[in-house]
């Protein structure tokens, strides 16, 4: 949802790397789009579903002890910062017609800052969700590895990153991320433990001779 959100609030005039002039046409045109205005909502409803989403995980996985804890600080610490990296938008979108160029060029780059700093929770939590899993046996080998690589990659990235942030303000590395909680949100959506039943046995009579 929220990528569909983020596709339809997408302005194609602007760049990846705006000069505060574009960043400002940008909000002039998404303030004459009712549906890119829509999509900021749509973006929060999302948020509000990965908050049951990390609750969910870290509660299945609870029989890990601390590195479930772990996990889950990672993903409160990332959804904070993701609803916190929509004030700059949300600033500039209402003082659209006061701020100078300037400004707006520094309120489109705090964006961008707050979405490669959560990298780092955002690995926090697939690395120790990926872990507890693979002691609680959850998940596969197979997606529990890919995970614990995904998690550490991403926390990685973002400590190579560091303030050299890219034009784009965007890391493919995230991707990985969202592909693996989509996977294992699809396994154990749709996968259903059936308890074993015990074939009820009768009492042997006793023969009567």
């Amino acid at each position: 949802m929220a990528n569909a959100a983020i596709a339809i609030g997408a302005d194609p005039a602007t760049p990846d790397a705006p000069t505060g002039q574009q960043s400002l046409d940008g909000l002039a045109r998404m303030a004459a789009n009712p549906a890119a205005q829509a999509a900021m909502g749509m973006e929060f409803l999302a948020f509000t579903f990965w908050m049951a989403f990390v609750g969910y995980v870290c509660w299945r996985l609870r029989a890990a002890g601390w590195v479930a804890a772990v996990a889950m600080v990672g993903g409160v610490v990332e959804i904070a910062v993701k609803l916190g990296s929509a004030a700059p938008l949300i600033s500039g979108y209402t003082l659209r017609d006061q701020i100078s160029p300037e400004m707006a060029a520094t309120l489109t780059q705090m964006n961008k800052a707050d979405f490669m700093v959560g990298l780092l929770p955002a690995g926090l939590f697939v690395l120790c969700a990926a872990i507890a899993a693979l002691r609680t046996k959850e998940l596969g080998r197979v997606l529990a590895w890919s995970g614990i690589a995904i998690g550490a990659g991403n926390i990685v990235t973002a400590a190579v990153i560091g303030v050299n942030l890219p034009e784009s303000g965007f890391a493919p590395s995230f991707l990985l991320i969202l592909v693996w909680e989509l996977v294992i949100s699809l396994r154990w959506g749709f996968a259903r433990r059936h308890p074993r039943v015990r074939a009820a046995t009768s009492p042997v009579d006793p023969v009567i001779s």
